[in-house]
Parts: structure tokens; sequence; C-alpha cells
């Protein structure tokens, strides 16, 4: 999973600060990925980030997964990218 988990956040490097990857880094090399997720969500909701449909729909799937509350990426949908 910790394979499958950097994958993800590679895929926010230019959504997120240094610190911001540091932070969501620091859960995933402890193996506490839902911890790691909900902080991706939770910085992307706190911090009002734009967030493109690929990205969100990679959160679900993992976030599915894992079995986190669907209202930590829900929240997001308003912030999508608009083409």
């Amino acid at each position: 999973m910790i394979e499958k988990m950097t994958l993800l956040l590679e895929m926010f490097q230019t959504s997120f600060t240094e610190e911001e990857l540091d932070e969501v880094w620091d859960f995933i090399q402890v193996n506490e990925n839902k911890l790691a997720l909900e902080t991706i969500c939770a910085i992307f909701f706190e911090m009002k980030k734009p967030i493109s449909r690929e990205q969100l729909d990679a959160i679900r799937k993992f976030g599915q997964i894992m079995k986190v509350d669907p209202y930590k990426w829900e929240r997001l949908e308003s912030q999508i990218l608009k083409d």
C-alpha cells in the first residue's frame, strides 16, 4: 500500500507546498494511510485549493478502499477546476 499511496501523493506535487507534502509523507511512512488520505482532503478543503477531477477521483478510489468517511472528499466537489 505504501507504493500506491506514494503514487497518489505524487499527484499533488503541483498542488501542495513542500511542507504539506512532508506532512502527508510522514503518515505514509508509518503506514497511517487512512490518516494520510484524510490529511490530503483536509489540506485541499482548509486551504481552499482547486482540485482536478482526476485528483478527486483518485482520492475517492482510495477512500472507499480504506473506508474513509465519504464526506472527507465529497466536500471537495465545489473546488473542482472548471475547464
